[in-house]
């Protein structure tokens, strides 16, 4: 896959000089799934305009004055962007209250070969909230949808968080992830989070409901790492629209990339 495979560690690259933000077993899932996304998806997919929560890309949506529109608008622009090609995409909208107080924001499943995906209204109410959750719905089904992976395999809600990564969309899930820690089995808002308590909360037992947030902060900022990498980027723009804490784990990882990628 790799940029640099078989060369000489790039002359942007920095010298390791601090401890590599996430650990070995982590870094090298990254890095493999990394080459089985570029194996499986094109490495043009990683190479197309890095997607950013600015007004402009949302300027679209100024036409649309109900959240129907707004969602099904948004679920267009994104497929295109994250190139989903499936035969037939079903958006519908769901009220958390009525799905049995779960806290799902979002959920995948095909049902009669139609591909559906489920956003809960309330995430209508703030735009990168709802970009998050519609970008990993759309992963699934780039993965599931696509039959590349099945529910089998253990690691497939992460994956589908790292494909946002690989596929423009890792400024929304990174600075959302960072909102939130762990704690026990529940998800709890940070101080200065700006999305609701609801996001990246609650996955039922039947798997297709789904969260956001299987990726630490500090992994996201090494897939990011490896993302610029693998684009050729020394010093991307899109990083300055990274949380704070991100980029610092972002710049922290450069050092640590594989010399033979």
């Amino acid at each position: 896959m790799a940029a640099f495979r078989g060369e000489e560690r790039p002359a942007w690259l920095p010298a390791p000089a601090t401890e590599c933000p996430v650990g070995q077993t982590e870094r090298t899932w990254i890095e493999t799934s990394m080459e089985w996304f570029v194996e499986q998806f094109g490495r043009e997919a990683a190479l197309q305009p890095v997607a950013l929560p600015t007004p402009e890309f949302f300027r679209f949506l100024r036409h649309y004055f109900d959240i129907t529109g707004r969602v099904n608008a948004l679920v267009t622009k994104m497929s295109l962007l994250m190139g989903v090609a499936v035969g037939e995409l079903r958006v519908e909208l769901y009220d958390t209250e009525r799905n049995g107080g779960s806290r799902t924001v979002g959920y995948y499943e095909e049902v009669d070969g139609v591909h559906v995906i489920g956003i809960d209204r309330k995430t209508d109410g703030n735009l990168v909230s709802l970009t998050g959750t519609v970008a990993h719905e759309l992963c699934h089904v780039r993965l599931l949808g696509e039959g590349r992976i099945t529910t089998d395999r253990g690691d497939h809600e992460r994956l589908t968080d790292l494909l946002t990564v690989y596929l423009g969309f890792g400024v929304f899930s990174a600075n959302a992830a960072l909102m939130f820690a762990r704690a026990g089995r529940r998800w709890q808002i940070m101080p200065r989070g700006y999305l609701t308590d609801e996001l990246l909360n609650g996955a039922s037992s039947d798997g297709t409901r789904h969260r956001l947030g299987y990726l630490s902060k500090q992994e996201y900022g090494y897939a990011l790492a490896c993302y610029s990498q693998l684009r050729g980027e020394t010093d991307p723009p899109w990083a300055a629209h990274l949380d704070p804490g991100v980029r610092d784990f972002f710049t922290r990882s450069l050092p640590h990339l594989p010399a033979d990628w």
